[in-house]
């Protein structure tokens, strides 16, 4: 896998900084379910915030609740798990690539925000 595909994957599944933290969290300890305050105070960020996340990890399919609703790193193939252990690598050793990846990838929010002021013809 290469450092681009890594990027890619990186940009097209992580919205943000925190939710690639959360997310290098969570898969660090795969066995354990984490709560949403436990998360929050980990991560030192907000609740919406860590809300968010874990919703838009979950519809990634890399992450889910278990019946107790705690939130547990469950990816959906070995392809996701392979992403996300070649994230963890490339971010500590080039944080900095990867957080330009996950900036210059397009917020849907920002784009709808910016069609509505466009000139219509």
């Amino acid at each position: 896998m290469t450092e681009d595909e890594v990027l890619a994957f990186v940009s097209g599944t992580v919205a943000s900084l925190w939710a690639l933290e959360l997310l290098l969290l969570i898969h660090r300890q795969p066995e354990r379910g984490w709560q949403i305050g436990e998360l929050v105070r980990e991560l030192r960020a907000s609740t919406q915030v860590v809300r968010q996340a874990l919703g838009t990890l979950a519809a990634r399919g890399l992450v889910a609740p278990d019946d107790a609703g705690l939130f547990c790193y469950r990816p959906a193939s070995p392809q996701l798990e392979s992403f996300v252990l070649e994230a963890g690598k490339l971010y500590a050793a080039k944080p900095l690539a990867v957080i330009n990846a996950i900036a210059a990838a397009p917020n849907e929010k920002l784009r709808i925000f910016a069609d509505a002021f466009r000139l219509k013809e």
